[in-house]
C-alpha cells in the first residue's frame, strides 16, 4: 500500500484510489489471493490510531464491493488459479477451458493464449472503477485453438478493464 506512513488515504487527499485499486485490490485478487487489508498509515486525518470517521475512505470501500461484486456474481474464482503466462499484458485467472478473467491495468486491448482449446467463448467486459453490469466490447466472441485479441473496452480504453471470456455451451 506504499510507505507505512500512507496507506490508504482518505478520499479527499485520493478520490479515484487508482493506484491502490489496480495494485493491491485487482492485483491480490487475480493473483489468487484471499483478499486485502486496508491500512490507512498515520499521516493523514483518520489514520490507523485515531479513525472515528470510516466514511473517510468510503470510495475505497465501494471499490471493494465492486471488485467482490465481480467476484461473487460472474466468477466460479474458488475453482480458478493465476494463469498470467496466457496473456501478454495485465493479469489472468482462470479455469482453463471453461472461464478466463484477464485484469488489464493500464487499459489497451490484450490478447490471450487459447493454443490446443478449442472452445467457442463469449467475451464480455467489467468496469473495475463503477461496476455494474457486463459490458460488450469490439469483439463479442472468440475461438479457441490459438491466440487470440480480446478487442478493446466498451469506452476509455486508456482505464482498466476486466474481460470476461467464457465458454459458449
Amino acid at each position: 500500500l506504499g510507505p507505512h506512513w500512507m496507506g490508504v488515504m482518505p478520499d479527499a487527499d485520493d478520490p479515484q484510489h487508482d493506484t491502490i485499486r489496480k495494485e493491491a485490490l485487482w492485483g491480490n485478487l487475480m493473483a489468487g489471493g484471499a483478499g486485502v487489508e486496508w491500512y490507512f498509515g498515520y499521516k493523514y486525518d483518520h489514520g490507523d490510531l485515531n479513525c472515528e470517521d470510516w466514511r473517510s475512505r468510503e470510495a475505497m470501500w465501494e471499490q471493494t464491493r465492486i471488485a467482490l461484486d465481480l467476484f461473487q456474481n460472474h466468477l466460479p474464482f474458488y475453482e480458478m488459479n493465476s494463469h498470467d503466462e496466457l496473456v501478454d499484458a495485465g493479469y489472468c485467472l482462470a479455469k482453463p477451458g471453461s472461464i478466463y478473467a484477464v485484469y488489464l491495468p493500464s487499459g489497451g486491448a490484450g490478447n490471450i493464449d487459447l493454443t490446443g482449446d478449442q472452445n467457442h467463448y463469449s467475451v464480455n467486459w467489467y468496469n473495475p472503477r463503477t461496476g455494474g453490469e457486463l459490458q460488450k466490447g469490439g469483439i463479442t466472441s472468440i475461438q479457441g485453438g490459438k491466440k487470440v485479441n480480446l478487442g478493446n473496452a466498451p469506452d476509455s480504453p486508456e482505464k482498466d478493464w476486466v474481460c470476461l471470456i467464457k465458454v459458449e455451451s
